[in-house]
């Protein structure tokens, strides 16, 4: 990633992305906007029961109407938060990609096309796609920006995002289940500090 997406991605906020979306020939805010909402859309869109190739598909279709529709002047904050007019497009990219194969279950325990949640429903998602998206942003900002050894973050991240048990982890990285226990305590701690200044770069969403 270019220093000056990471610049942004960690400086500005969605208010300040928005305003230089309306920048056609400003490919860096639109890349720093890609990198920051890809992922959630993404990852939504798989828990709607799509394949990740497909999901891809949705996020890239997602992104590219909602630019669309923002610099057409269709998207207005005061009628409403700016997840909710990104989940309200997204639904009906997933939407279309059911009815494109004809209701075919496309992964292990996917959702039927009738049963793909109304936008209230899926913004509870967003939430939670949104705090696993700051986590893993606030894991690489930790990662490039501390002395925090890779094998204490590697653990972390196996632990806490592959859900692995510590004693497993502890074994494949040669440590033991202390200092997992004690380096993930004091990587939880700085990660706090983090996601704090991170999510308030999401306060217009």
């Amino acid at each position: 990633m270019d220093d000056r997406y990471r610049e942004l991605l960690r400086t500005t906020t969605t208010t300040s992305l928005l305003e230089g979306l309306f920048n056609p020939d400003d490919e860096v805010v639109w890349q720093a906007f890609d990198i920051r909402y890809r992922p959630i859309i993404t990852a939504v869109a798989r828990r709607l029961g799509l394949s990740a190739s497909d999901a891809e598909d949705v996020a890239q279709e997602t992104l590219i109407q909602f630019v669309r529709d923002y610099r057409g002047g269709r998207y207005q904050r005061e009628r409403g938060r700016l997840r909710g007019w990104i989940v309200g497009i997204a639904r009906h990219r997933v939407i279309d990609q059911h009815r494109s194969r004809g209701r075919r279950k496309e992964v292990p325990g996917a959702t039927s096309l009738e049963r793909i949640p109304q936008e209230d429903d899926l913004e509870k998602l967003w939430d939670e796609e949104l705090d696993r998206s700051i986590l893993r942003q606030a894991v690489e900002e930790l990662r490039r920006t501390t002395r925090t050894s890779e094998k204490s973050i590697r653990a972390f991240e196996l632990v806490v995002f592959d859900r692995r048990s510590v004693n497993a982890v502890a074994e494949d990285l040669d440590m033991t289940p202390h200092d997992i226990y004690v380096s993930r305590s004091r990587i939880t701690t700085r990660l706090r500090e983090i996601a704090e200044r991170l999510r308030n770069l999401y306060e217009a969403d």
